[in-house]
């Protein structure tokens, strides 16, 4: 009976520590809470309604009679270029006559003789084309690459803001200090936290692009045209849509943790959103598009996330040489947002944790 009643441990009670609750089970009492919170099925649902209103605006503008419509107008497009171009060619000896005269009389007067009024340039009216009419038939790949690019922006968004509540709420309410009493670990506990939320943002990107691709499939299918309508094949996606969709993924990671590490340091929802708005507006719209001629533009969240969405990007800037400045097309690179994006992420969450692991939680 004495061996029965025994305890496992022989240590002396007083020497014995508790094992305390691991790391993946502490991401999972996280996500549950997570899951739970208000916001973050408002978050899911306008998720949803923006996807699906993106999938019935891209069936709604490719639906068989729309093309038919579109491609009568472009036939009559066509017809009042040609005479256009009928008329044009009747006045072009006038037009070149008149434009060489009025040159050599600006060269007279300035004795400036390279002056040159483009006058062998000038050309009539060109006839569109149907791909720039906008007339293709709907394919599923190019309905999702054109949801996915222009709604990552609305993903990251809710996001970010899902991270910051997650966390400042705990802040406002007092959870946080009694999460502690529980688990003192204060590194622990801000690490749980951030792998909560980036799996939240993945959660959330992850439901956008399996119902954005599930859509453009079906607009596709309903509205392929038939026989009688030819169109010509539209342009082959440059990127691959699965790496599209990964990217946007993670970006949805990446502002969630971003949102969770700054209400680390600030302790309010709020508090966070105020600096994300006196960011967008401080930064992007105004500092970066006021000073320096736009050579801040390589530096800002905006161009870089849409140079990581796109396989890089470019942005207008001054250039100068030794005679004079211009303001020209700038390539920014895929490698340079991809790495301006990490090392903000890295940052943010090591100030974050730093300042939770030193700063009193009351």
């Amino acid at each position: 009976m004495s061996e029965t009643l025994a305890p496992s441990d022989p240590r002396p009670r007083t020497e014995r520590r508790p094992f305390g609750t691991s790391f993946a089970g502490l991401v999972g009492v996280e996500l549950r809470r997570l899951w739970w919170r208000r916001l973050t099925r408002v978050a899911v649902v306008a998720l949803v309604l923006f996807t699906g209103a993106a999938v019935y605006n891209a069936y709604s503008s490719s639906t068989p009679e729309r093309l038919a419509q579109q491609l009568d107008d472009y036939k009559a497009l066509v017809a009042d270029t040609k005479r256009q171009q009928a008329e044009f060619k009747e006045q072009l000896p006038q037009m070149l006559a008149q434009c060489r005269q009025d040159q050599a009389a600006e060269r007279e007067r300035s004795g400036d003789q390279s002056i040159d009024f483009g006058c062998d340039a000038i050309t009539g009216p060109t006839e569109p084309t149907l791909e720039q009419f906008g007339l293709v038939p709907p394919v599923a790949d190019v309905i999702t690459a054109g949801i996915a690019t222009s709604a990552a922006y609305l993903v990251a968004f809710l996001a970010f803001v899902l991270g910051a509540s997650a966390v400042g709420a705990e802040f406002t309410t007092g959870s946080m200090g009694s999460w502690l009493t529980f688990q003192p670990q204060r590194v622990k506990v801000a690490v749980t936290k951030l792998a909560a939320v980036a799996l939240g943002g993945a959660g959330l990107a992850v439901t956008f692009g399996l119902l954005t691709n599930l859509g453009a499939r079906m607009v596709a299918v309903v509205n392929r045209p038939g026989e009688e309508l030819v169109l010509p094949e539209p342009d082959a996606v440059t990127d691959s849509v699965p790496q599209l969709l990964l990217r946007v993924v993670a970006l949805g990671v990446l502002a969630a943790v971003c949102g969770a590490a700054l209400a680390l340091v600030l302790r309010y929802t709020a508090g966070v959103v105020g600096v994300l708005l006196a960011y967008a507006i401080g930064v992007e719209l105004i500092a970066a598009q006021a000073f320096l001629q736009g050579r801040l533009r390589p530096w800002t969240v905006s161009t870089n996330v849409e140079a990581f969405l796109g396989k890089g990007t470019t942005y207008f800037a001054e250039t100068c040489d030794a005679s004079t400045c211009t303001f020209a097309s700038q390539p920014l690179s895929y490698t340079h947002s991809w790495v301006f994006l990490l090392v903000l992420g890295v940052g943010l969450t090591a100030v974050g944790v730093l300042t939770f692991r030193r700063r009193d939680v009351a």
